[in-house]
């Protein structure tokens, strides 16, 4: 009976092959990577892979919704939402990032910006699966020094347009960190992003 369970799984099954194409397409490309390839990844049956995806389009969307978003939720939104300031916030942020592709030995660069180089002009509803995760994103961060500025840790800074040079920054400094295989370029984001917001809110 267990053996049962485990064979008829249809939603262990999707999930492991989200799972593949989100690995493939984050590390190789989406357009670079093929059904084929996909469920021979994943493990699974041609027709176990058209059950649940009947194209790769589909299978993009679904990686968009259940892992890229969930990879900037969980590494940048949720730990913005700590009692820390913003500063102390997104360091940490850094740090943990430079940790892991260290720890890792390769940088595959971030997921959501992988993801939009490839697809923005591709497709429409994958260019706004991406849009909305970028705005999330935004959103966050604005909120968190929207809330500094309220509580007079910080004055005379704009919340949306520095959170856009936040994300502006890291976002290049992964593309850069990606093509060069090295973590350099993250760690001297993270050192100017402090500089820079250490000297905001000094201000107040």
């Amino acid at each position: 009976m267990t053996e049962n369970k485990r064979t008829n799984d249809p939603e262990g099954v999707r999930r492991r092959i989200v799972d593949a194409a989100y690995d493939a397409f984050i590390t190789q490309g989406y357009l670079a990577t093929g059904m084929l390839e996909l469920r021979e990844r994943a493990s699974v049956s041609g027709g176990a892979m058209a059950h649940h995806f009947a194209a790769k389009r589909d299978l993009g969307l679904a990686v968009i919704r259940d892992r890229v978003s969930e990879a900037v939720r969980q590494t940048w939104i949720e730990p913005l939402h700590t009692g820390a300031g913003a500063p102390t916030a997104i360091d940490t942020i850094f740090e943990s990032i430079i940790g892991e592709l260290t720890h890792n030995g390769r940088v595959a660069g971030c997921p959501l910006n992988n993801m939009a180089m490839e697809i923005s002009h591709q497709d429409a509803e994958m260019r706004e699966l991406v849009g909305a995760v970028f705005r999330a994103w935004h959103e966050a961060l604005s909120a968190r020094f929207q809330t500094d500025v309220e509580k007079k840790r910080a004055s005379e800074l704009n919340p949306k347009s520095l959170a856009t040079l936040v994300i502006a920054a890291y976002s290049g400094a992964m593309a850069m960190a990606k093509a060069r295989q090295d973590v350099g370029p993250l760690i001297d984001c993270r050192a100017e992003l402090a500089a820079l917001l250490a000297a905001k809110y000094r201000q107040r």
